[in-house]
């Protein structure tokens, strides 16, 4: 375990940065209570955003009863995992890749570099976004009202694999942006990145057999935003194949390999600020 701790992450070894993940989360749970005003409005916003996105998803369901495979009540699933995988990015990653392209045009990646601490890592986990917490908890309440409601019944091995997956769905997403975003090395100005990756998110929105009559180029861009979600709820309902599990599960460990691979290609062709 030491070995292969050492390989991935350097000289450093597995505890030490759990240590000093605990330590960023200590620092930005302070910076979060420091600005009780930001705090108070970062809440309303994810109330707002969590509860528009499930009122369009009623209203847009509201006069049929399912698309192509997809029942209302299903789609309505799809819309409560939605936000649980979306709040789960945003607490980890989001705020940390809004400032990625900053970082490498600016020249504050030369002092991530120098610091004896992997950059993949940092440049990934270094904030953290706790009032996303909210649209979690939205996301949850939602899904348990939905299975009560409908009287849905749900075994533990079915839940069991939607968690699995849903966390395999987090490592792709966030697997597919850092990829995306590591463009910035050779192209520092291209700011506008994270506002394209945020209009991709949508797409989870959508079962995957939406997507299944574009072209072969789109259907493989499109295709790990349409595995994230349509799988895990299927493994909810109980209606997952192996394929269902099997492609995820490849989906992420080929996707995070790449992830990395690609970032230390880049950092090979990276000049520094000075150039």
């Amino acid at each position: 375990m030491e070995g292969w701790t050492t390989k991935v992450f350097g000289n450093w070894t597995m505890k030490r940065y759990f240590r000093i993940y605990r330590e960023l989360w200590r620092m930005n749970f302070s910076n979060l209570l420091a600005f009780r005003m930001h705090l108070l409005n970062s809440i309303i916003a994810n109330i707002a955003w969590s509860s528009f996105g499930i009122i369009s998803m009623l209203l847009l369901t509201s006069k049929t009863d399912h698309v192509l495979n997809w029942t209302r009540n299903e789609l309505l699933i799809l819309a409560g995992a939605y936000h649980i995988v979306l709040s789960i990015f945003y607490f980890f990653f989001s705020r940390n890749f809004q400032m990625f392209s900053d970082i490498v045009y600016l020249g504050k990646l030369d002092a991530i570099l120098t610091k004896p601490i992997d950059s993949q890592f940092l440049l990934s986990l270094q904030q953290m976004s706790y009032t996303s917490i909210v649209r979690f908890l939205i996301g949850v309440i939602f899904l348990c009202y939905l299975f009560w409601s409908l009287q849905i019944s749900i075994t533990f091995a079915s839940l069991f694999v939607f968690v699995a997956l849903l966390l395999l769905s987090v490592i792709i997403l966030y697997s597919v942006w850092f990829s995306v975003l590591t463009i910035t090395i050779w192209f520092g100005n291209l700011s506008n990145l994270t506002e394209l990756l945020y209009a991709f998110n949508t797409i989870m929105r959508n079962p995957g057999d939406v997507y299944r009559g574009t072209s072969i180029v789109l259907y493989i861009i499109f295709f790990p935003f349409m595995v994230i979600l349509t799988s895990p709820v299927k493994a909810l309902l109980q209606k997952a194949t192996v394929g269902d599990i099997i492609v995820p599960f490849c989906l992420a460990i080929g996707l995070f390999i790449f992830s990395r691979m690609f970032w230390k290609f880049a950092l090979k062709h990276y000049t520094s600020a000075s150039g």
